[in-house]
């Protein structure tokens, strides 16, 4: 991870009426977050997602060498065609990026220059030869390790009654990287109307975070319904949609490169503890009651197999609900549109007093000093805000 990333939280001076020395408080968030920050280090992606990025930031007056040095990315890793990078430290480089050149659209613009063949390698051929659109999701869900490790995609059919929601979801929970997820999702929009040949497209667009640029944006580019601050970040497509052929599918070079994909990248294999967290995750943001009684249910087996293949994996039932809570509640704080109250709420919590309690066990600060630091670091809030600051002056000018 850069340096940048290191320090992602540094906010203003802590309340007068904060118990805990000011010094030593401070201290301890910032210690905390930057601990918790280096979990997501592992998961990798593709130097390929950063195609195009030196044009780009050339053009808006940056330079690219040394913003990519300053995100611990080696600049020639561009170049190399097998490269990878950390998610963490390419979705801190876009943030980053973005603010110091004030495009708030850095992603979306990445996004536009970039082909699916040049960012999805290696698993480009199979998704041009594939029977159909669903052929095609289905082959990226179980092989989406060959392009970035940090990521999960879900096809679900039946979402809130619609036919088929296609979710994204970076593992590392801490990550806020609207940048990135923008990119990802505007990269798979474009591929399916490539793929089809213009014949299908994606229906409405769900992104968990606030708008950071004007919406103008977005509907230029999606062409289609928008919607910000939702839980999930993802697309969702009619069934003729996902049953429209691949302009270019031919059965026999998909089977071939099938075979050759799952040689070198077997499918991906999701373990228990990936299971109970994306089970915890849907509990506690569809407000049902999150127990481990339930969440066996869901996942339809019984409670004494999941505590025993939980255990075998190092954890427990207790200890991934109480991450996936973390990772809510600092996603949540960096929603302005969110009050405490409302946020200790959708973490399953009777009193606002449980969430000051628990910000401070993760992070050692309370709720509302931590929204306090992720808001003033945050690329997509600041730039929002100074948006709306702009508006402000103008129209008591």
């Amino acid at each position: 991870m850069g340096r940048s990333s290191k320090a992602a939280i540094a906010g203003p001076a802590w309340d007068s009426n904060e118990t805990a020395p000011v010094s030593r408080q401070r201290s301890s968030a910032h210690d905390g977050l930057a601990d918790l920050a280096c979990a997501g280090e592992n998961h990798v992606t593709l130097a390929k997602l950063l195609s195009n990025y030196q044009e780009v930031v050339r053009e808006l007056g940056g330079n690219p060498e040394l913003l990519l040095e300053q995100a611990g990315i080696e600049p020639t890793l561009l170049a190399q065609p097998s490269a990878k990078v950390p998610v963490r430290a390419l979705g801190q480089l876009l943030e980053d990026t973005a603010a110091r050149l004030g495009c708030s659209d850095l992603g979306l613009r990445l996004a536009e220059r970039q082909s699916m063949h040049a960012a999805m390698e290696p698993l480009d051929r199979l998704f041009c030869t594939a029977p159909t659109i669903r052929d095609a999701f289905e082959c990226c869900m179980r092989h989406i390790g060959a392009f970035n490790s940090g990521l999960i995609m879900e096809l679900d059919d039946h979402f809130e009654g619609e036919c088929g929601f296609l979710h994204f979801q970076l593992l590392d929970g801490l990550a806020l990287f609207p940048q990135l997820i923008e990119q990802l999702m505007l990269l798979t929009h474009d591929s399916v109307v490539f793929l089809s040949a213009g014949f299908a497209r994606s229906r409405t667009v769900w992104f968990s975070h606030l708008n950071i640029s004007p919406p103008i944006v977005y509907a230029r580019r999606f062409n289609t319904v928008v919607k910000f601050g939702q839980e999930y970040d993802g697309l969702f497509f009619d069934e003729r949609d996902l049953s429209t052929k691949v302009a270019d599918c031919d059965a026999e070079s998909f089977a071939r490169e099938a075979r050759i994909i799952a040689e070198r990248y077997p499918a991906l294999h999701k373990d228990i503890d990936i299971k109970v967290r994306q089970a915890v995750f849907r509990t506690l943001t569809s407000s049902e009651h999150c127990t481990r009684r339930n969440i066996a249910g869901l996942l339809r087996i019984q409670e004494r197999t999941l505590n025993r293949q939980l255990s075998r994996k190092g954890t427990s039932f207790e200890t991934i609900r109480d991450e996936v809570r973390r990772n809510l509640a600092f996603r949540y704080l960096a929603r302005e549109d969110l009050s405490l109250t409302e946020i200790a709420g959708r973490l399953g919590y009777s009193e606002l007093a449980v969430l000051s309690r628990s910000c401070r066990r993760w992070f050692g600060a309370p709720p509302r000093q931590l929204r306090q630091d992720i808001l003033s670091t945050h690329v997509g809030s600041s730039i929002l805000r100074k948006r709306r600051n702009d508006a402000k002056t103008r129209l008591t000018a």
